[in-house]
């Protein structure tokens, strides 16, 4: 089972922008993907880390970024666990910032939710929870933030503890420790062809007749949506949601309102009524062989350029 998690939408007014990644899931305790069940092994997969790569790497990177903290004077780091990486650093709250909210999916929920009892609990943030399980956040000071992302803007100092932040940051350094290069200087071939692969397989007719089935069971519900991606965007809840948000002053607090919740059942027990998950992945599992086929040699280096990383990284955690 592969549960990588990424980055697939970002929401956010202000600045002090963050963002999920880096580590795979853990599974969630109670109703949730292992309680779905989990999807089979995509085509494109094997042309990425393994979860065990992937958490390698994540050990590698925050041991590299632990040791350049401390070389800038960040002493009090000695508790930070490489072994169990916190989550990405989010910017603290210090007046620039004024919200931002993250959306993660891992691949299991590729086809969003699916599973009626996860929903009833997370309505559509499933993916969000079990990042937060797997990697919790840590409360970083902004001198600590900047030094670990080097994400400064503004008046933002360019120096902690008279040493110069580099460039992308401690973590940026590590990364290029790791890879051997920017990481972040060309797209991701794998992510790139599997958002072409949905895009080929949503042109379909017969995507869109699954959408129509599901549709017509949502409308059985009380719901009036063409698609599961309008039931999961819920663009009819974002007031409700806003004001919620703004009423509890917690960035963090990611629970789901009762409407996305009740919403988020609906979807989930339409798609099991009409079939709608098997009939769609088969038709992106298609696609995926096709771009696979047509984008062979760059999916290939990008395979090699992950194993070198992973190998790189496993040095690094073995030296300590």
């Amino acid at each position: 089972m592969r549960r990588a998690t990424v980055p697939v939408l970002l929401l956010a007014l202000g600045l002090g922008l963050t963002v999920c990644g880096d580590r795979p899931g853990a599974g969630l305790a109670g109703a949730g993907p292992a309680a779905a069940g989990t999807l089979d092994a995509d085509p494109l997969d094997a042309y990425e880390m393994t979860p065990a790569e992937t958490h390698t790497v994540a050990v590698a990177r925050w041991t590299l970024a632990k040791e350049c903290m401390r070389g800038l004077g960040f002493d009090n780091l000695r508790d930070l666990d490489p072994a169990h990486p916190p989550g990405r650093p989010q910017r603290p709250a210090d007046g620039k910032t004024v919200f931002g909210l993250m959306i993660v999916a891992d691949r299991d929920h590729r086809y969003g939710v699916q599973n009626p009892e996860e929903a009833a609990t997370y309505g559509y943030r499933a993916p969000a929870a079990e990042y937060r399980r797997a990697a919790p956040d840590r409360k970083w000071t902004l001198p600590e933030y900047l030094a670990l992302t080097g994400a400064g803007f503004g008046d933002d100092p360019r120096s902690v503890h008279g040493h110069p932040i580099p460039e992308r940051g401690c973590l940026g350094r590590a990364d290029l420790r790791i890879y051997g290069r920017d990481r972040y200087a060309a797209p991701d071939p794998v992510l790139t062809l599997r958002s072409e692969s949905r895009r080929r397989a949503q042109q379909d007719p017969a995507w869109t007749h699954a959408d129509r089935l599901w549709s017509a069971c949502m409308r059985g519900a009380g719901y009036h949506y063409a698609t599961p991606r309008e039931a999961q965007n819920g663009d009819d809840r974002r007031d409700e949601d806003l004001k919620r948000f703004l009423s509890v002053h917690r960035p963090d607090d990611d629970r789901p309102s009762e409407a996305e919740r009740r919403t988020a059942v609906a979807d989930a027990r339409c798609k099991r009524r009409t079939g709608w998950v098997r009939t769609v992945r088969a038709l992106d599992v298609r696609e995926q062989a096709a771009v696979i086929a047509e984008h062979r040699p760059a999916l290939e280096e990008a395979r090699a350029r992950a194993r070198a990383a992973a190998r790189t990284a496993g040095g690094i955690v073995r030296d300590g």
